[in-house]
């Protein structure tokens, strides 16, 4: 099983080398000491994102091969996967390698556009895993409810969104030449808010089933969800306060950049918690069969 050599320590490792390797090439140019080599920054953010995501896919793709017969996980770690395979092609759209071949690629209007046509599908597959895991528990009806805190930052969340749609010049293709690129962005985000939404429901059965990988895993989607919609919001925000705060290397831009390479590792660190639920269970499985066997040949 691929899922028994790729661990979460691993994961939270590939993680910190990914940000640590980050910081050590963007820190002096941050602070004045060298030229600003984004080509090399971008490149490492690429690979290393994609290497995120790649994990995300497989072992997504290994957890719903557990659920056969049972439909809604089934359903909702393979929408988890294509959300993490469209989030692949979204980092490859980015990539100011493309620069190398296309020179100014990354600051045409038609990157924009490429963008947000992987982005759409992205957080449409995300919603719908959300949705779908949260209806599997539902209907086993083990008793989680919602409490009205959680009706109440459901609330805030899609007054948010609706905040953001109304205020949308903050958006980044809010003055793109192409429509489609306006409507796909805000047809994106309407699909985030959503699910960040179902996933602070998410986030009260983990509460409530206490500890175990699985409900660490529940927090990591959560988390993975509500920080992608954050950081929306809040470069939005930069760019009807202040374009500058946005700047490559503002403090606020170094902060934004850590998190977004901090979010591809999130999605991987949930489906490994996730399973590492099995490998546990096949170790224990093979642990009481040889204590049989042993039992047998006594």
């Amino acid at each position: 099983m691929f899922t028994a050599r790729i661990t979460s320590r691993l994961i939270w490792l590939g993680m910190a080398v990914n940000l640590c390797v980050w910081l050590i090439l963007h820190l002096p140019a941050q602070f004045g000491g060298l030229p600003h080599y984004s080509l090399a920054e971008g490149s490492l953010r690429t690979v290393a994102l994609c290497a995120a995501y790649s994990l995300a896919v497989i072992l997504n793709l290994e957890i719903a091969g557990e659920y056969k017969n049972t439909i809604w996980l089934r359903l909702g770690w393979l929408a988890l996967a294509a959300n993490a395979a469209f989030s692949i092609a979204r980092m490859l759209i980015e990539s100011p390698l493309i620069n190398l071949v296309s020179e100014g690629y990354t600051r045409r209007p038609l990157a924009g556009l490429l963008q947000h046509v992987a982005i759409l599908p992205a957080n449409t597959f995300l919603l719908l895993g959300l949705l779908a895991i949260w209806r599997a528990y539902h209907q086993v009806g083990l008793g989680f409810t919602i409490e009205r805190r959680d009706y109440a930052a459901i609330a805030a969340i899609l007054g948010l969104m609706v905040a953001l749609l109304f205020f949308r010049q903050g958006l980044s293709e809010a003055h793109s030449p192409y429509l489609a690129a306006r409507i796909l962005q805000q047809g994106g985000l309407v699909m985030l808010s959503l699910g960040a939404a179902v996933s602070l429901v998410l986030y009260r059965i983990a509460f409530q089933m206490g500890g175990g990988k699985l409900a660490v895993s529940l927090r990591f989607l959560t988390l993975y969800t509500l920080m992608r919609a954050v950081m929306v919001l809040i470069q939005a925000l930069f760019r009807l306060i202040s374009p500058g705060l946005n700047h490559p290397l503002s403090v606020a831009s170094l902060f934004l950049d850590l998190g977004w390479q901090s979010v591809p590792w999130l999605a991987a660190l949930a489906a490994a918690y996730r399973a590492e639920l099995t490998v546990h269970a096949a170790h224990q499985l093979a642990q009481q069969r040889a204590a049989k066997t042993a039992l047998v040949s006594a």
